[in-house]
């Protein structure tokens, strides 16, 4: 009976210990995800310090500046959970239409401002850029998500009060 017990003990302690090395990140990833997350601002404070009031003449720059920033943000996590991790997590079912729009608008804000020379369509995918960002980095956390949906449906229908729907 005892040998039972200490068999359990000893079972439960390694998989406690699995369980919180596994999902504990390192302090050397944490700092890569500071790097990252102030790189990602940086280039997104200067596209919109730098870039915005001139995105009429060069929208090339807008968009580079600001994709860059927002793909070094997304790394960030790469740095914090993990390339498999993070992969497996934004191609399960529940993220991957997010992730698909996130990667839509990081090329179509790079199509339209490099290719089409397009102003309006480059300040367009930058705000659903911008958009997609934010909802991104709300998920993780905890009641994130759950709470934009909460806010987002809000406004939804507030808006459609006002139109009289």
């Amino acid at each position: 009976m005892i040998s039972r017990v200490t068999k359990g003990v000893k079972d439960l302690s390694g998989n406690v210990q699995s369980a919180t090395t596994s999902s504990v990140p390192s302090g050397k990833s944490v700092m890569y995800f500071g790097v990252f997350l102030a790189a990602g601002v940086f280039f997104i404070f200067i596209s919109f310090t730098m870039f915005l009031p001139v995105i009429v003449l060069v929208p090339q720059k807008f968009a580079i500046c600001f994709t860059i920033g927002c793909i070094l943000i997304v790394g960030s996590f790469f740095a914090l959970k993990g390339p498999k991790n993070q992969l497996a997590h934004m191609f399960s079912k529940e993220r991957l239409p997010m992730t698909l729009v996130s990667i839509g608008t990081m090329v179509g804000t790079i199509y339209v401002s490099m290719v089409l020379h397009s102003y309006i369509l480059s300040v367009l995918f930058s705000v659903l850029q911008v958009v997609v960002l934010l909802y991104y980095a709300i998920s993780y956390f905890p009641g994130g998500s759950i709470g934009l949906k909460f806010f987002s449906s809000t406004l939804t229908s507030s808006i459609l009060n006002c139109f009289g729907r």
